[in-house]
């Protein structure tokens, strides 16, 4: 067990590993009424090729979610029916490289925590379950092909992308989902649900060390080691495009745009990749932010409105910027943002008093999230699981500096690795 106290932020975090793998950090909030729990699999929609004891195996796109669809649901009933007895509030979600499993409550902790844990490791699928799992998650996916965001933000992605599974759906396909089979969901949650491929993470006014005791005797109980790999295939992909411009067109009202920016998967170190993140964010935010003078060009061209957007995504094995408006004029949009990037790349733009106030502003709505036991738990174990430490990142932003965001602006944003996805109206 390891305890670190984090003065500067006044933060107390327990790590703490069990015998048979599993790994559970506390982070220790005194006073808090509210307590946050998340149990997460390091498993997510990328994860479709791999190796297991030697074996190499292929799986239907969107098993990941699926299989998180299916873990509510046991011989004996739905589970949220449980927590919900017991005073919690629980939910999931699948993302890219991780499943969790979560819930908030005020009471009850252990009994909820028990509920948790049977429910992740014990699964349950039939023949029959899974056939009636396809036709609710089809329609699911159905509803988001009606989505003309959706569809933009999928379309951008097959645009850059060449063989990364980031250019399938989490979710997967209709045609995918039907090929999934409760034989799939037994391996993949053998392979990927073992304790020592997962973290439970624990926010709250808790005595950990009664926490870790519960924990451990329920851990002891189920009999599994730690010996256990996982070998994961990723397809390497270029730096370069598929297509520079795509469009579709649905019923809107008003042009959809999408501009991405592909980025080079990059062997940078997880401190590394969490600094490139944090200096692409704050070179966007100075360039594009609503209190830039470019915004205000931008919008007194009549360009953008409240839908622009920008974000930037910094991953192990993906890295892209994008920016997304809806507009009357989207070839002018275009030309504007290409304009603007230009021009930075063409002059010493950024400065220190830029970046002074920019770490100000970041520092701030960082400190005011860790008020929130649900954004701490998400995104302590998003980092943690990314080999990195929420904690860090007062740190990292410190050594972030103009010239770190000149180099990174002028690199990222490289026309020749740029696509453009539109939605226009119907005509």
């Amino acid at each position: 067990m390891q305890i670190k106290h984090y003065e500067t932020l006044d933060e107390t975090v327990v790590h703490h590993q069990c015998d048979n793998g599993l790994e559970v950090i506390f982070v220790l909030k005194p006073g808090f009424n509210k307590k946050f729990v998340s149990y997460t699999t390091k498993y997510g929609s990328l994860d479709d090729h791999f190796i297991v004891n030697g074996e190499e195996v292929r799986v239907p796109d969107g098993i990941a979610h699926f299989l998180e669809h299916k873990m509510f649901e046991k011989e004996d009933g739905d589970v949220f029916t449980q927590f919900g007895q017991n005073g919690a509030n629980a939910n999931a979600y699948t993302s890219y490289d991780r499943t969790s499993y979560i819930f908030s409550t005020t009471t009850e902790l252990y009994a909820n925590l028990k509920t948790l844990m049977n429910m992740v490791e014990q699964p349950y699928f039939t023949a029959e379950t899974v056939e009636k799992e396809v036709g609710i998650i089809d329609e699911e996916l159905k509803m988001y092909l009606d989505d003309p965001d959706y569809r933009s933000y999928m379309e951008l992605l097959k645009s850059m992308y060449q063989d990364s599974p980031l250019r399938v759906d989490i979710g997967g396909t209709s045609e995918s989902i039907k090929q999934i089979t409760h034989e799939h969901l037994y391996m993949c949650h053998e392979t990927f649900y073992h304790p020592s491929n997962m973290v439970i993470t624990i926010v709250g006014d808790l005595d950990y060390e009664e926490a870790i005791q519960f924990i451990e005797e329920h851990q002891n109980a189920r009999g599994i080691n730690n010996n256990h790999t996982i070998e994961r295939i990723v397809p390497t992909e270029q730096r370069q495009i598929v297509r520079p411009y795509t469009e579709l067109r649905l019923d809107v009202n008003t042009t959809k745009v999408k501009i991405g920016y592909k980025g080079e998967s990059d062997s940078l170190s997880p401190r590394e990749r969490m600094k490139k993140d944090l200096s692409m964010l704050l070179a966007l935010d100075i360039v594009f932010g609503e209190q830039s003078n470019y915004f205000y060009e931008l919008q007194d061209k009549g360009l953008v409105d409240d839908s622009f957007d920008f974000a930037h995504s910094e991953e192990a094995s993906f890295s892209f910027t994008m920016f997304a408006v809806n507009t009357n004029d989207d070839e002018l949009f275009v030309q504007a943002i290409d304009d603007i990037i230009t021009r930075v790349k063409d002059t010493q733009f950024f400065t220190d008093e830029q970046l002074m106030l920019k770490k100000r502003e970041i520092i701030g709505d960082y400190l005011s999230s860790l008020n929130s036991p649900e954004y701490i738990s998400s995104q302590y174990t998003k980092y943690y699981i990314d080999g990195m430490n929420l904690y860090e990142l007062l740190d990292v932003i410190d050594e972030i500096t103009v010239e770190d965001l000149a180099t990174l602006f002028g690199t990222m944003l490289d026309k020749q690795y740029q696509s453009v996805s539109v939605v226009k109206p119907n005509v």
